[in-house]
């Protein structure tokens, strides 16, 4: 049995040696982007939108998160019952 320090939850989690750890929110994230399309469609027009902006006062980033408070909200019910 080996443990492994998670950073930036400040707690151990046991796995065999044998065993491949699997980021199961990355996987989450994924199958959840595709019910977040329309925030990721005014994130990209935004985008397009600021482009040109050379004085760097335009930003998306209310849209960026936008885009990943959906992603956040489809993930979080289903997260915790994969963990082991």
């Amino acid at each position: 049995m080996s443990y492994y320090a998670c950073a930036c939850c400040f707690h151990l989690i046991k796995f065999r040696a044998d065993e491949e750890l699997v980021d199961q929110k990355k996987y989450l994230e994924d199958s959840c982007k595709p019910k977040c399309v329309k925030p990721l469609l005014e994130y990209e027009a935004c985008v397009k939108r600021v482009e040109g902006d050379e004085s760097g006062h335009k930003h998306c980033t209310g849209q960026y998160f936008d885009y990943w408070f959906c992603i956040e909200k489809c993930v979080a019910p289903k997260l915790f019952s994969k963990l082991k």
